[in-house]
């Protein structure tokens, strides 16, 4: 399975936010690769001056099948 994960680069001790988050998981890396860019693109869009977060697909073996 890959995981669409988030990871914030800066919390500044934000209380019950974890640095990494499993967005969402997907069968194939292309899928995830695309709905990443999706994802990567709207938060562009919507927060252009504030990138301290990174998303990105990691293929994991605990979220599998």
């Amino acid at each position: 399975m890959w995981c669409l994960l988030i990871i914030f680069l800066n919390l500044n001790g934000a209380p019950g936010v974890n640095i990494t988050t499993v967005l969402q998981t997907y069968a194939t890396s292309q899928e995830c690769q695309s709905e990443r860019d999706r994802i990567d693109y709207e938060m562009t869009v919507a927060y252009p001056d504030d990138r301290d977060f990174e998303l990105s697909c990691l293929l994991s073996q605990k979220h599998g099948a």
